[in-house]
This record gives C-alpha cells, sequence and structure tokens, in this order.
C-alpha cells in the first residue's frame, strides 16, 4: 500500500508515525512545501525575540525520516487532486510530476488570509509570521526599521508586536474590531491585556480597518488606518488563517470553508483523508468548525494515521483552546466567550472567568495564571455540572474533586 501525506506539520507526521506504530507494511510520503525538516511554528515569535534559538524549533532529529521509513519530499508543493486516478501533481524543482496513491492524507495546514488592502498583498517590508521562512525574513529584514505595524491583534498579531518591541522597534498594532483578540476573549478580559501592551509601550489602534498600505524608493513608508496615516518601515500582516484548499480545485471533495471530514477525518472520497488546519470537522459537541490549533493538528492526524493503516478509531472532536503570553503574562481561553451565568474570580493581570450554560462550563478565560484551565475544559467536554464553582475561586483542585468518583459507603459492622 502506498500511503502519501500532504503537509509536514504536525497532522502529518502525527500521522505517520501512527501508521508506523501499528506495523503495518506500506510505503509512506510526506510532500512538504518548506526545505527544513518538523519544526513548531508556536515559538516563531520567541525565536523573533532571540529568546529561543532556531534549533530548539525542531521537533525530531535528523534521523527521524530515515527511522521511520518515510519519504520526504521536501520543496514540493501539491498543484492539483485527480481521485478518480488516485493521484496528485506536485511541483518540485520547477517541475510537475505526478505521484500516484492508494491512501491521501490531507494536511497542508493554513495560509495567512490576507485582506484586499492596497499595498498589502507582496512586495518588501510586509511580512506574515506562520512559518520558520517568515521568521528568517523578519529577522533578515530589521535592519534600520525603527517603527512597525502590525495589522491583527489575535494571538499571532500581538506576538509578533512582543517579538518586534523586545528587538527595540516601536509597534502600532491595527485592529478592525473593537477589542484585541477578538476571537479568544470577552470585552472586559480584553480591555486587560490591552493595558498590557500599552504598559510595553505597544500602541494599539481599534475600530480601524486598514486602507491603504503606502511605499516608496526604500520599501514601506507608512499605513492608512481610520483615516490616519502611520509610520513605518515594516508591516506584519496578522489577519487570521484559512485552510490551504486552492490545489484541491475540481477534485469532487466536499469543502465547506475546510475540507469536511467525520470522526474517521474520512473525506467525501474514498481513500482519501484529511486532518489539522484544513479541516472542517466535528467539535466536542457535535458541530461542525474550522479550529486551527496544535493540540487539533496532532490528535486529528494521529486518527487518520490509524484509520489509514485499518486501525478504526473515531476523533474524540476539535477543541476550540487557546493560549498566548503576553509580556511574559499567560493568557488563555477555551469554547464561548459569552454565557447566560458568568463567574469571575481575581481581579487585574490575574483573573479567571467561566461561561455557563444551564448550569455547565461553555467556556472559560484565564489571565496571569492558567493553573487548572484543563480541568475546566475536561468539564466542559465531559458536560459536568458546575453549579458548585458559584462563589468559589474557581479553583482547579476542587473542580477536579468533583470529577472524581465518590468513595463507596461503607456500613459500620460495630455491634
Amino acid at each position: 500500500m502506498e500511503v502519501v501525506i500532504v503537509g509536514n506539520g504536525p497532522a502529518g507526521v502525527a500521522a505517520a508515525e501512527a501508521i508506523r506504530e501499528t506495523g503495518i507494511e506500506c510505503s509512506v510520503t510526506v510532500i512538504s512545501k518548506e526545505a527544513e525538516p518538523f519544526y513548531s511554528p508556536c515559538p516563531l515569535a520567541e525565536y523573533v525575540e532571540g529568546s529561543v534559538t532556531r534549533s530548539s524549533l525542531f521537533m525530531r532529529d535528523g534521523d527521524f525520516y530515515r527511522r521511520n521509513r518515510i519519504d520526504l519530499l521536501a520543496g514540493a508543493a501539491a498543484v492539483s487532486l485527480d481521485p478518480s486516478r488516485r493521484r496528485i501533481g506536485v511541483s518540485r524543482n520547477g517541475r510537475v510530476e505526478q505521484i500516484t496513491y492508494d491512501r491521501l492524507l490531507l494536511a497542508s495546514g493554513a495560509v495567512t488570509a490576507i485582506p484586499p488592502v492596497p499595498g498589502l498583498a507582496g512586495g518588501p517590508g510586509v511580512f506574515t509570521l506562520k512559518t520558520l521562512g517568515d521568521a528568517d525574513a523578519i529577522l533578515d529584514s530589521l535592519g534600520g526599521v525603527r517603527r512597525a505595524a502590525v495589522i491583527g491583534s489575535g494571538f499571532i498579531g500581538l506576538e509578533a508586536a512582543q517579538a518586534l518591541v523586545r528587538r527595540g522597534v516601536q509597534v502600532t498594532v491595527v485592529e478592525a474590531m473593537g477589542q484585541v483578540l477578538p476571537q479568544m476573549l470577552d470585552a472586559e478580559f480584553a480591555s486587560r491585556v490591552q493595558e498590557r501592551l500599552e504598559l510595553f509601550g505597544v500602541e494599539v489602534l481599534l475600530g480601524n480597518p486598514v486602507q491603504a498600505v503606502n511605499r516608496g524608493p526604500s520599501g514601506v513608508e507608512s499605513v492608512v488606518a481610520g483615516g490616519r496615516e502611520i509610520d513605518c518601515q515594516m508591516v506584519v500582516c496578522a489577519t487570521g488563517v484559512r485552510p490551504d484548499l486552492s490545489w484541491m480545485e475540481g477534485s469532487g471533495l466536499v469543502v465547506d470553508r475546510g475540507v469536511v471530514v467525520n470522526d474517521l477525518m474520512e473525506t467525501s472520497v474514498d481513500g482519501v483523508y484529511a486532518a489539522g488546519d484544513v479541516i472542517r470537522a466535528p467539535d466536542w459537541s457535535g458541530h461542525l468548525d474550522l479550529l486551527p490549533n496544535w493540540p487539533n493538528a496532532v490528535a486529528s492526524g494521529r486518527i487518520a494515521g490509524l484509520n489509514i493503516a485499518g486501525q478504526r478509531r473515531s476523533f474524540a472532536g476539535l477543541i476550540p483552546v487557546n493560549v498566548v503570553r503576553i509580556f511574559d503574562q499567560p493568557v488563555s481561553s477555551f469554547g464561548a466567550r459569552h454565557g447566560e451565568q458568568v463567574l469571575t474570580a481575581g481581579e487585574g493581570e490575574r483573573a479567571r472567568r467561566l461561561f455557563l450554560e444551564g448550569g455547565r462550563i461553555a467556556g472559560g478565560q484565564f489571565l496571569g495564571d492558567v493553573s487548572g484551565s484543563g480541568v475546566f475544559l475536561e468539564m466542559m467536554r465531559k458536560q459536568v455540572d458546575a453549579g458548585f464553582l458559584e462563589g468559589t475561586a474557581l479553583s482547579g483542585r476542587r473542580a477536579v474533586a468533583a470529577m472524581l468518583p465518590k468513595p463507596p459507603r461503607v456500613r459500620s459492622l460495630a455491634g
């Protein structure tokens, strides 16, 4: 059996490892756009700011692919998919070749969604922070950069802003919505994060969609937002991501913002599976969703690999969870950002909040202290009654105790 995996990120690597764990005899070919072996994109901002080394980004040793009998096609891009012939077109070294498969995993991830703003797409001085190549390009261009504009205030945007500040650059964050981290926090907790950004010198402009990026003979000169011109020599576009789907056009796959899969990671086409940031899959509650993050990529990739190898396994569902550090302040959230009942403990930069629906956790937010957040996430997944938390400090320890099985009652035998 010939297994082809498009993507060398967490989903693709987790799938390849799962296949090899089963002991099934098959070839495994991994197609990767990037020249580098498997690395984590999560610390890319820390790499830009200089707090982590480049070598520490890589997640497997140099012998990983040979040891696991994986044929890595590095610097190769999938450009077409023909399920009727079970083959994909791959562009490499200036030519396109056709690769056949018996089982195919689509794990091509997501790409930065660039809004249609004049001067933003392409050209020197405008960067994204999605890949190691992006991070290297930012570092190579920092010389002479005094001011930078970061477009978007999601976790990638705020991590980029932090990295540039720590490199001595004055940063303005431009956000079209009315708060920072609009997909992660409610307005009140977001305002506390904004205060921390401003404490460290980051200027934050809310409710100001970018209108244009102006260039001069030497590159980027300014960004126009809300009618205001912001001087800068560098722009980082962090306006969200979208599944990398363009090369799958005409394949017959059912696509609804992402590749639609069932709980076995099967697509609508026989022999084709999908995992990671490219999928639209059932979440923890059974609703189809797009939730691009590292834990979901690893979990869905592993399930896909096991099913490709014939080990029928079901995916437990996507988990809406995000974690970011804002100038050393940890921030995490999961699930909904509203509820019929809101429980809050702590204040200022150390606070936690849970949103309840019908007495059960629907979401949570944590500032400054994220300990125990995983317990509340598990309570949400298991739909444990959380009414006992009202009036408490929202301690993870108390939540753990509530989920533990109750000891059996022992009747005294004393006469």
